[in-house]
């Protein structure tokens, strides 16, 4: 038997070795977990083993994931029981409370799902589709895919220069789940409660729900979610979900065709920032695009969303607005807007206000499709929206349905200043402007 002392020496050995380990970086590959990266093995034992790894440790690492196609998913089948899914998710690379992490692959980096993996309701014994949605009883009949990076209480974590194919093509869908569409994980980068985050160079499209979510516990302290050169693609909610937090950067990034692959949920936006989880504020999206979405380009869903600036981003909307703002505080600068912008926030104090600067509105179509909407602007009530510098080019719309006669004061009224009409040539009856109770100054 060991004696006291030599237990005190054996635990203090221990105890120092784990702290060593876990203060020192170390760089591993992902093929030395056993992933083959050739497009046919499916590599997801080799991923689960690389999360629990890094997981154990505390992160304090690199995992490189070199050029390779790397096939990906699984789901569990689940039993009767009502608790059990009928076809369980298993995330991809999911992480819990690490920090100094870098998750780094290269060009040709692609992790892509295999085919036939079901998402939405099924029948947990036939697998059969199942059609009759209820939120109280049918939670053993859904099938999730789940995610493919997940961070969940990280800190100081950069993911770089990979491509995430949800294979939404190759999707067994199944009945509904939700109030509308499928509401299941299936998302390329999911966020919760984690900060210092860095995306860098990502493609993360054709996945069942969303390519990014953020889901942020409201904090004091700035989140510094940073998004450069990614892309969204092709998914079927949303291209970035926005659900909690303070502060998020993008710049760079490309949030296109929600809704044209697979399977359509709404709102199938570009970007849908929306604070179900907790308020939202501090967003900024630099040289940002927002085209051909199912929904809306940009939509504010409800909560306590504020404060957001869109600087030189181009939205462009086919099927639906191409900007939906129902919450305060959101600016765009320097935009250019190909469709219709609704709504605008009713605004109690300028600060609130929504306000659209050296903005460019043009009714122009995207690849033969017509740009959405009736009027280039259609903003019915919203006090203080400010139009200042833009440039208003209709060609087969009318102008403008801007009504503030809600306003108590000449403060309260819409303003539009300094601004230029570029009316086509035609008998102006044909393009009719319905303005009411308008500030309009030196235009």
């Amino acid at each position: 038997m060991l004696s006291s002392f030599s237990k005190v020496i054996l635990i203090t050995f221990f105890l120092q070795s784990t702290q060593l380990m876990a203060q020192t970086k170390v760089v591993k590959n992902i093929r030395s977990f056993g992933a083959t990266g050739n497009g046919k093995t499916n590599d997801t034992e080799a991923f689960l083993k690389a999360a629990a790894f890094f997981n154990e440790r505390g992160g304090n690492g690199t995992l490189l994931i070199p050029k390779g196609l790397y096939i990906i998913g699984r789901q569990i089948k689940g039993t009767e029981d009502v608790h059990t899914a009928a076809f369980g998710a298993v995330d991809i690379l999911a992480f819990n409370h690490v920090q100094n992490l870098l998750i780094k692959g290269e060009a040709g980096s692609v992790l892509k799902y295999t085919d036939n993996l079901k998402f939405g309701c099924f029948d947990p014994v036939t697998g059969a589709i199942y059609n009759e949605f209820n939120a109280a009883t049918t939670a053993n009949y859904v099938a999730v895919i789940g995610n493919c990076i997940s961070l969940t209480n990280c800190h100081d974590v950069t993911i770089k220069m990979l491509a995430l194919d949800g294979n939404n093509k190759n999707i067994l869908f199944g009945g509904m789940y939700g109030d509308k569409g499928i509401q299941l994980q299936h998302v390329g980068i999911f966020l919760k409660d984690s900060r210092n985050i860095a995306i860098d160079h990502i493609n993360a499209g054709y996945f069942g729900l969303d390519g990014i979510e953020i889901s942020n516990a409201a904090s004091p302290v700035s989140d510094q979610i940073l998004l450069s050169n990614t892309t969204c693609e092709y998914n079927c909610r949303q291209g970035l979900s926005w659900v909690g937090g303070n502060y998020l950067k993008a710049e760079n990034c490309q949030f296109n065709h929600t809704g044209r692959s697979g399977y359509f949920s709404p709102p199938g936006a570009g970007v849908d920032i929306e604070a179900e989880v907790s308020s939202i504020t501090n967003g900024i999206f630099n040289n940002c695009v927002f085209f051909d979405n199912t929904g809306c380009g940009m939509v504010t869903g409800g909560g306590n969303a504020s404060n957001c600036k869109f600087n030189d981003c181009t939205f462009w909307g086919t099927s639906n607005w191409s900007i939906w703002v129902t919450a305060p505080a959101f600016t765009f600068t320097g935009c250019k807007i190909y469709g219709s912008i609704v709504h605008g926030y009713n605004a109690a104090n300028a600060s609130e206000a929504t306000r659209f600067i050296r903005c460019y509105f043009e009714d122009k179509a995207y690849k033969g499709k017509s740009s959405y909407g009736k009027f280039l602007m259609e903003c019915e009530g919203p006090r203080r929206i400010f139009f200042d510098s833009c440039t208003f080019v209709p060609h087969e719309k009318p102008l403008a349905w801007l009504n503030t006669t809600n306003a108590a004061s000449p403060e309260e009224r819409a303003t539009i200043s300094n601004s230029r009409f570029i009316m086509p040539k035609k008998e102006k009856d044909n393009i009719p402007v319905i303005f009411n109770s308008i500030n309009f100054l030196n235009n």
